[in-house]
């Protein structure tokens, strides 16, 4: 509430009289809107005739958003009464101008006679008026509250505002058409604003141009179009809330700011404005901007106000400072900020800032505390059930990085859901499904992660009435969506995922998901397909988001290219990031050990490398990384001769490769089983049998290797059959498959360097 207000009007205080604002005609217009409304329906009451049903329901949707949103012109209310979405009744709509004409014509004393106390008694009378503790009783007493303690020169100043307003708006609609039943007018755009999605920017307006000038309004701004200050807060509180949940549904960023201005402008001293501003400034990354913005919400926030309700320090935007320098890496101005906000919060007693300083002090400094001893609050404290929930789902974040019992943190994610479901926080329920969908992906149970994911979008989709909602945990396991379904072959599918969290999730941070699992997409179809400058690109662009991902990505693709050299200087230097989690250290030493198996030699730091990932999997309980180690592993051994011991890696690793792999990795298991299965073969007999047997599984790798395009595997089954089979003497099966070699080389040429590489 705004107390300010309340002491505004205490005829005792006269030291606030002078903030008492003169209602604008568009109020005034409201008022005679709704009293004519009365009339009409009260006459059809007394007359034994029904109002129409759909003309009630038409104006209180109408009332809600006129005392909502910004006054207007009349012509734009004009059109906004006879619009098709809300068409009052003509008999409503009849009065409403004679009443308006009579003002004009008649002179002040119809002013006069509207703003009598009896008036607007008989507008709040409970049988035949409004109630006075509605939304709209409350709008009603405010103006009518205003219009008593004016004096006469004040209401003469009105009067004339009033007959300036109603002649400009009828000379308008006198020029041009009414547009009755035509599309929506400037005036219903301000109401009832476009999602993102829906309407197009003005392609004359720039970001630098309008989105970022915080400073200027639109030159051709209605002058009767004045935002008061509760609505202002109320467009500010929304705008805030789709921002943080659903910027889908938010307006897009050149208008936004547009409106932020115009509240500006009218309301100087509101610091919510100006922090919506740094809201919005953030989604477009400007970090200048944003910390303009910031300081302004800064300077315009009082410290300490006379009323016990709004006793509110610097200690918040101090915090939201800190986030800020978070969001763009800037990790020790982030932590002094929180020190200053955490003494703030200590001096103030604020004990809810001094928890979110402390969450956020702790997810910077997540490698240095010990998360299940230090994170978690209190249960037993009521006022910290929202602080617990996030709590816990951190520390499983942490615990999942510190490689702590799987069990243990999917207990505790129990805990979380009970909390969740016992206080109905839908977010915190979402981002506790999206967290187990990460952690089953962790270790290596893709197949779940992708139910869960999917899971979540059902419910989302249950919450949200229809329309799945466009938080953090919606960005995140449409990326893990699409990734999965790419590596399952299954690539219009992927796209189609990809393209919808594109739409959804437009700018940073929650488009930074799809963004990353876009690049590694496109990465991973380029070393199938043998498109190193691509590859190399796409590589590029993640090392912007993600500079371990960037990294590992660029040496995989130089080992597919068989550039080896280069590949362990980047993999040296990851290996030396403070900041490397314990799966990226797997894989890294994974492809480290990919660096010392050539075409037909072995080195003898294969063996280490791949001891190195197998107890870091181990300790970490991720099975799928060790499957792919010990197939790795079963490569190594079958190029150093010791077909035994590959084969029996091979059947070691076959169902965990079989259950949760993509079909690169299945297919890839496939040749090296047979391959190990072959060679393992005691006599050349044997070796025929085995191979007969293992054709049809080869076909089905040549199946999947096809399906992704991965032509030089494709080459490298038909070239080892060919060989294999000209070792058993078996010429005509030999020329079969040189044959299938040479019509697919044909079709598809694979430089000679490329053919026969382990990764």
């Amino acid at each position: 509430m705004h107390y300010e207000e309340l002491e505004a009007l205490d005829p005792r205080n006269p030291t606030y009289t002078t903030r008492i604002e003169t209602p604008p005609p568009h109020k005034v217009a409201v008022l005679i809107l709704v009293q004519q409304y009365l009339k009409v329906k009260n006459a059809a009451t007394d007359a034994g005739v029904a109002y129409p049903l759909q003309a009630r329901r038409n104006f209180c949707m109408l009332l809600l958003k006129l005392i909502q949103y910004p006054d207007m012109t009349y012509n734009d209310l004009y059109h906004l009464l006879t619009s098709p979405r809300y068409k009052i009744n003509a008999l409503h709509l009849e009065s409403f101008e004679k009443a308006m004409s009579n003002i004009f014509t008649l002179g002040i004393e119809t002013l006069c006679d509207f703003a009598e106390r009896q008036n607007w008694d008989n507008l709040l009378s409970e049988e035949l008026g409004v109630s006075q503790f509605s939304i709209v009783g409350l709008y009603i007493r405010r103006v009518c509250v205003i219009l008593e303690r004016m004096s006469f020169p004040e209401i003469m100043a009105l009067y004339k505002n009033i007959c300036l307003y109603y002649e400009k708006g009828v000379r308008t609609l006198a020029i041009g058409p009414r547009r009755v039943g035509g599309a929506l007018t400037s005036a219903q755009d301000n109401l009832f604003p476009r999602a993102a999605g829906g309407g197009s920017d003005d392609p004359g307006n720039t970001l630098e141009e309008s989105a970022l000038d915080t400073e200027t309004v639109h030159q051709d701004r209605n002058p009767h179009s004045k935002w008061s200050p509760k609505q202002a807060d109320l467009f500010v509180a929304q705008q805030c809330k789709l921002l943080e949940n659903n910027e889908l549904r938010a307006l897009p960023p050149i208008e936004l700011q547009t409106k932020i201005n115009e509240i500006i402008q009218d309301n100087p001293l509101n610091s919510q404005a100006y922090f919506l501003g740094y809201m919005n400034q953030l989604r477009l990354r400007d970090f200048y901007g944003a910390m303009d913005a910031l300081h302004r919400a800064f300077d315009r926030s009082p410290m300490q106000t006379a009323t016990q309700y709004e006793q509110k320090g610097f200690q918040y935007f101090s915090v939201n400072l800190a986030v800020l320098h978070a969001c763009f890496d800037h990790r020790r101005e982030a932590l002094n900020a929180l020190k200053e906000c955490i003494m703030l919060a200590q001096e103030c007693g604020d004990k809810r800032c001094l928890d979110l300083a402390n969450s956020w002090y702790c997810l910077l400094n997540s490698n240095k505390i010990d998360p299940f001893e230090k994170s978690l609050p209190d249960i037993q404290d009521p006022g910290l059930v929202q602080s617990l929930s996030l709590a816990i789902q951190y520390v499983v974040k942490f615990g999942a990085q510190c490689g702590y019992l799987p069990l243990d943190l999917f207990e505790l994610l129990l805990k979380s859901d009970e909390l969740n479901n016992k206080n109905s926080i839908l977010e915190h329920a979402s981002d506790s499904l999206a967290l187990r969908s990460a952690l089953w992906c962790l270790y290596g149970r893709h197949e779940i992660s992708s139910l869960y994911a999917q899971l979540l979008l059902q419910l989302k989709k249950t919450w949200a009435f229809g329309d799945i909602g466009n938080s953090e945990s919606v960005s995140k396991v449409l990326a893990s969506l699409s990734l999965w379904l790419n590596v399952q072959g299954e690539h219009q599918m992927s796209a189609v995922v990809q393209s919808h969290a594109r739409s959804r999730f437009p700018r940073h941070p929650n488009a930074k998901n799809w963004m990353i699992s876009e690049y590694l997409i496109v990465i991973q179809q380029c070393i199938y397909r043998c498109r190193w400058q691509e590859a190399l690109k796409a590589c590029n662009q993640l090392y912007l988001l993600d500079k371990n991902a960037g990294n590992l990505q660029r040496a995989a693709v130089y080992i597919a290219k068989g550039y080896f050299n280069t590949a362990r200087r980047i993999i040296c230097k990851l290996l030396q990031s403070a900041n490397l989690d314990v799966l990226t250290q797997i894989r890294v030493l994974v492809l480290q050990a990919y660096t010392t198996i050539g075409e037909d030699t072995v080195s003898s730091e294969t063996a280490e490398f791949l001891i190195q990932a197998s107890v870091l999997a181990t300790s970490s309980y991720m099975e799928y990384e060790q499957a792919v180690i010990d197939m790795v592993l079963a490569q190594a051994l079958l190029k150093m001769k010791m077909p035994q011991k590959a084969f029996q890696a091979a059947k070691n690793c076959m169902e965990k490769i079989y259950e949760n792999g993509g079909i690169y990795d299945r297919a890839k298991m496939d040749f090296i089983f047979v391959c190990c299965m072959v060679a393992a073969s005691e006599s050349e007999v044997r070796k025929r049998d085995n191979l007969q047997k293992g054709i049809s599984i080869l076909e089905r790798a040549v199946e999947c290797f096809k399906k992704l395009e991965a032509h030089a595997k494709v080459l490298d089954i038909f070239v080892y059959l060919a060989k294999t089979y000209h070792e058993l003497n078996q010429l005509d099966e030999r020329n079969k498959y040189a044959c299938k070699f040479k019509h697919y080389y044909s079709e598809y040429p694979i430089a000679r360097e490329y053919l026969g590489m382990a990764f």
